[in-house]
């Protein structure tokens, strides 16, 4: 037992923590501040089509060219630390006079420069907020944005380097300037002097598309594992707030045993602040298809648990869960789940995850063993509302394990991984429930995958609980290479997945980790242009801990494209940036991370994909590191309107 204690991953430890609000707080709408399959839709608008946004997805404009949605005035920003003057736009000149060289680096939104592309927003996206950074301490600035379909510029004065977009101009403008390059020129200027204004111009995109869904991440302000240190927060697309989704005193589910078996977890005072058997951290997590509910990783020995994220009964056990099911689902050393809506019906309820080597010939050991190898992690699945009778009584996991044993085949099961030698690890379940993409790694550690680890994606039939023959995922199984963490897109046409060189250290929260995308059936990987920071910034990718993408639940077609989105977490700078204090299982980046969406789209003709820069989400909370997002279709409380 204490062999296994020191080997703490610190996969978890690390980011098990969270938030300062009271335990339970509801909503907490912020301050102008989401996993594997679940509810998923795929729409093909042909071209012409006139179903408008809100049934289709896709946006019609009702104008073309000459358009009003922007101001003809402008717009003299009262919000700075300081009084525009009122003669700013004469201080600025001409459009198109300002000196390139010293212009202000612009962070938000990322703007396209003459070696990558701009941003590239979703027609219902969170108005763009524009911050910038002076080079030379300037306090007076011009933000100048035009479309070819505007009849008029906006121009906006501040004496601020943060200009958020109202509200209704980002509405009329996204239903009309779509599919075209947004230009956007900021100028700066010293107030107290007359001078050239420095400048820098670069232009994003508006999608002709929506993007539906909820995002929920693992929220965390420390390593320290305690009742206040670990939430789950959530937001619509759109919402320019976030609400607590599950915080741990919410959570209903008890009784989470301890890693020999034998007593519950903290039996012997070892928990901090919460009674024996219950939930002591929310980790890594997944939307149920039925948007519900959510599985997510507790505290060593990594149970795994299901609870509500319905607004009106956060942490109940949900109903489809029985008692054997849960008790199945509380064995030691289990992975990251994940659900297919294929598999989501009355009978069927099927969560896979990682299924860690243990020895029941040890009395202090609780599960299942069919002689596989230590470092053979398989994959499981295990049905939510199958009747098992699992009994546990504290002192004779015996009876627990025979209970397993006689379950195997029908409320849970070890799925066949044909020509796979190596552990089996973080699963992502293909929507139309067919396939697991996994991580094959050398190593593992209870249900982890191992420092020093080759790992490769790889793809295995569901099977309809059998599994079968596995096979390498070509593009994302290079020798030598760390590629892992692999995400299955709403239509099941594109994998996501972490790629970073060389296969030494910890994979978690690896600093060099970078986000590719290849063909589910294999081909030539793509870097996202959203790994790297503005240039402007001096930061660069491998080097700031881009990791756990996830996509959109919806894929909408038009005009002989499709248009993809998703999100992840990076560590690179931002404003309230800090480092999560350290303790012994840290890793040795503690930078925390925020959250970006990044869109992609492919070229139905050619299979190309063109990849846009990141945008950051100034919805999220700064003060926590937000991690492990999630973008369902989640029943979470409504966030209120800011």
């Amino acid at each position: 037992m204490l062999g296994r204690l020191l080997a703490l991953s610190s996969a978890l430890v690390v980011a098990c923590a969270s938030s300062e609000p009271p335990p339970g707080a509801r909503p907490d709408p912020g301050t102008g501040p989401g996993s594997a399959s679940s509810g998923s839709q795929v729409i093909d608008v042909q071209p012409g089509s006139s179903g408008g946004s809100s049934d289709s997805g896709v946006v019609v404009p009702g104008c073309k060219s000459g358009c009003t949605d922007l101001p003809s005035s402008p717009i003299f920003d009262d919000q700075g630390p300081s009084p525009v003057p009122g003669d700013a736009p004469s201080r600025f000149g001409a459009a198109d006079d300002f000196d390139v060289a010293g212009g202000p680096c612009v962070v938000e939104p990322e703007l396209s420069t003459a070696s990558r592309p701009g941003a590239l927003f979703p027609a219902n996206w969170l108005r763009p907020r524009f911050r910038f950074r002076p080079v030379n301490g300037e306090d007076l600035f011009e933000i100048r944005i035009t479309a070819s379909t505007e009849a008029s510029a906006l121009v906006a004065y501040t004496t601020s380097t943060t200009w958020t977009m109202p509200r209704d101009l980002w509405k009329s403008l996204a239903a009309n300037a779509v599919d075209e390059a947004i230009t956007v020129t900021i100028r700066a200027t010293h107030s107290g002097a007359q001078g050239r204004p420095t400048g820098t111009r670069g232009s994003f995109r508006i999608a002709p598309v929506l993007a539906g869904g909820t995002m929920i991440y693992w929220a965390a302000t420390s390593s320290d594992v305690t009742p206040t240190t670990s939430k789950l927060v959530g937001f619509r697309v759109g919402d320019e707030g976030r609400v607590d989704a599950l915080t741990i005193p919410e959570v209903a589910q008890s009784g989470l045993i301890a890693e020999g078996g034998r007593d519950l977890r903290g039996q012997y005072g070892d928990a901090k602040g919460v009674p024996p058997g219950h939930v002591e951290c929310i980790g890594c997590h997944v939307t149920t298809p039925d948007g519900n509910a959510v599985a997510f990783t507790d505290h060593w020995p990594w149970n795994v648990v299901v609870s509500s994220v319905e607004a009106a009964s956060p942490g109940a056990v949900p109903p489809f869960l029985t008692d054997g099911a849960a008790r199945l689902i509380d064995q030691p050393w289990l992975g990251m789940a994940t659900f297919s809506k294929a598999h989501w019906s009355p009978g069927d309820r099927i969560l896979v995850t990682s299924y860690s080597h243990r020895s029941v010939n040890d009395t202090d050991s609780v599960g299942f063993s069919d002689g596989h190898d230590t470092n053979a992690d398989r994959l499981a699945w295990f049905d939510l509302d199958a009747p098992a009778a699992i009994p546990w009584q504290s002192g004779q996991p015996d009876q627990t394990n025979a209970a397993i044993e006689a379950s195997l085949g029908t409320a849970w099961g070890l799925l066949e991984l044909g020509g796979e030698s190596r552990a089996a690890l973080t699963p992502s379940f293909s929507h139309d429930g067919t396939r697991i993409a996994y991580t094959s790694a050398t190593t593992s550690q209870d249900g982890r995958i191992g420092d020093d680890s080759e790992t490769d994606i790889r793809i295995a039939p569901f099977g309809e609980r059998h599994g079968g023959a596995v096979g390498s995922l070509e593009g994302a199984s290079t020798p030598g290479v760390s590629e892992y963490y692999p995400a299955f897109s709403a239509d099941d046409q594109l994998i996501a997945f972490n790629r970073a060189a060389g296969t030494q250290g910890k994979i978690y929260y690896r600093p060099d980790g970078e986000i590719d995308v290849v063909p589910a059936s294999g081909g030539v990987p793509t870097r996202l242009s959203a790994n790297d920071p503005p240039e402007c910034t001096g930061e660069t990718s491998p080097g700031v801990i881009n990791s756990w993408a996830k996509w959109s639940p919806a894929v909408i077609g038009t005009n002989g494209k499709h248009y993809y989105f998703l999100i992840f977490s990076s560590a690179r700078a931002y404003e309230g940036s800090f480092e999560l204090p350290r303790n012994q299982y840290s890793p040795s980046d503690t930078r925390a991370s925020q959250l970006y969406m990044a869109g992609i789209v492919r070229d139905d003709a050619t299979g190309a994909l063109t990849t846009y820069g990141a945008v950051y989400l100034w919805n999220q909370d700064a003060t926590t590191t937000n991690l492990t997002p999630a973008w369902d279709q989640a029943n979470i409380p409504e966030v209120a309107l800011q």
